[in-house]
């Protein structure tokens, strides 16, 4: 099998390696800045915004923007938008870390008070995540489950500090948790316990959000 695409990167290790490195330390810089604790939203870039799943995530973004949080999102439509657009109501921090690479997610709103393009999914993950106090997951597809389960892994391996990863939308997440529960947990125990399902919240009331991250 050729490769194409993918010996770009191991074809040129000293260039893979440097434009990597530049985005880490631009990424970290950026958040050094922010003097507010960060929470992250996550979710599908294919909600419009008359989506109760937008409304949601606007208005708890901008309610936590006004209870001292700065917003981070990967600066794309839906709920990415949502979230920045609630931020920039509430006159907080804004932060976008847009994948270059990624079509269909491009944002022309002056919706961002601090922005950044990242060509590396796996930098862009890691910078979205590092300094953040919660991370925040709306229904999505293939990429929004990439994100949650990553940080859930890193938790569970004591890779990172532990932080809240809120699920909110019980009905879409519900499914899927009571098969891990059923099956890698139960069953065939590839889940070491219970403690590695309480690593989430799934919650849809925006005070019991605000009540969790107060703590």
């Amino acid at each position: 099998m050729g490769f194409h695409k993918n010996s770009e990167y191991f074809s040129n290790v000293e260039k893979t390696v440097y434009k990597a490195g530049e985005e880490i330390s631009a990424g970290l810089n950026l958040l050094q800045k922010i003097d507010k604790p960060i929470v992250t939203f996550f979710g599908s870039h294919r909600v419009a915004s008359s989506h109760p799943n937008y409304v949601h995530a606007k208005d708890l973004a901008k309610g936590l923007g006004e209870r001292g949080f700065a917003i981070a999102s990967g600066g794309g439509p839906g709920i990415m938008h949502a979230s920045n657009s609630g931020a920039m109501e509430a006159n907080a921090p804004s932060l976008a870390f847009k994948a270059e690479l990624l079509k269909g997610e491009k944002v022309t709103d002056k919706i961002f008070t601090d922005e950044l393009s990242f060509h590396f999914l796996f930098v862009r993950r890691f910078i979205m995540s590092i300094k953040s106090s919660a991370l925040i997951f709306y229904p999505g597809g293939y990429g929004t489950l990439n994100e949650l389960f990553e940080y859930a892994v890193l938790m569970q391996t004591g890779i990172v500090d532990t932080i809240p990863l809120i699920c909110v939308n019980k009905n879409y997440w519900n499914g899927l948790f009571n098969w891990l529960k059923k099956n890698p947990l139960e069953k065939d125990y590839f889940i070491r316990g219970e403690n590695d399902l309480d690593l989430l919240h799934f919650i849809d009331d925006k005070d019991e959000i605000y009540s969790l991250l107060k703590k």
